[in-house]
């Protein structure tokens, strides 16, 4: 049978707590890669700028959905883009510099934010190594396709963002929130790759709240054991994975005889 499989990043292929993509993992990737009836794809909420923590799997990946399904990639190739409006961009980091709430902007290979604070500090040293870049001119130069907050009093913000009728938000897994064009997301971005492969089985993995339609829509779909949202998502899944730090993804695709 011929297979699509897509799969989340954080939290799934990839451990926060341990900092790395664990072996059987990257086993995993590199056999699904190699099979010739399948197609592999990742789907994150990350941007270009934040995909170094892939390190050599990178290449393994077809298609990557990026900043939950703003921008798609095929074999590294721009193959769908959305951009936040900049007028709603404008509106949403005036509203937050009126509570001194910090901004991030990601861009097609930028991502920088409007100021730099300890919530943003905090909120980096859990994705990427690299110190964040200030500049909150960023959008009047280039199209923002997901913005962020992480702060203490985010569900001030939230509030007024949901005035926006033109903007999604998913939110992480440890406080904070990605915001998007209204109708991105994920699953909006699989959907495109499943009219590409109408006769191949859709498998789709996650844990966070951004992938809960996605693992909805997919044929077969996985949530992982360390996800918060399992409550939330019952009746949308059919298998519950072991937690990520386990590095036992592999084997229960392998006894499910899903690979």
């Amino acid at each position: 049978m011929k297979k699509l499989f897509v799969f989340d990043l954080d939290n799934t292929l990839r451990s926060t707590n341990l900092r790395k993509i664990l072996p059987n993992t990257k086993k995993l990737i590199q056999e699904i890669s190699a099979n010739p009836d399948y197609v592999l794809a990742l789907a994150t909420g990350r941007g270009l700028a934040k995909l170094d923590v892939l390190e050599d799997m990178d290449s393994f990946f077809k298609y990557k959905i990026l900043v939950n399904g703003a921008i798609t990639l095929e074999d590294n190739l721009i193959l769908n883009e959305n951009h936040i409006k900049k007028e709603v961009v404008e509106d949403i980091i005036n509203a937050a510099n009126q509570r001194n709430i910090a901004v991030g902007l990601v861009g097609m290979k930028d991502e920088v934010v409007t100021f730099i604070d300890k919530e943003v500090e905090k909120a980096f040293d859990n994705f990427v190594d690299k110190k964040p870049k200030a500049q909150p001119t960023f959008y009047l130069e280039q199209h923002v396709y997901q913005m962020w907050v992480f702060h203490k009093d985010e569900k001030m913000l939230e509030k007024e963002i949901r005035q926006h009728q033109d903007l999604e938000i998913y939110h992480w897994h440890d406080g904070g929130f990605d915001i998007v064009p209204k109708g991105i997301s994920k699953a909006s971005a699989l959907k495109e790759l499943m009219k590409k492969y109408p006769d191949y089985q859709v498998i789709a993995v996650g844990d966070g709240h951004n992938d809960l339609d996605m693992i909805r829509l997919a044929d077969v779909g996985i949530i992982m054991e360390n996800s918060r949202w399992i409550k939330d998502a019952q009746g949308s899944f059919q298998y519950v994975a072991p937690h990520v730090d386990h590095d036992a993804l592999y084997d229960f695709l392998k006894t499910q005889h899903i690979i």
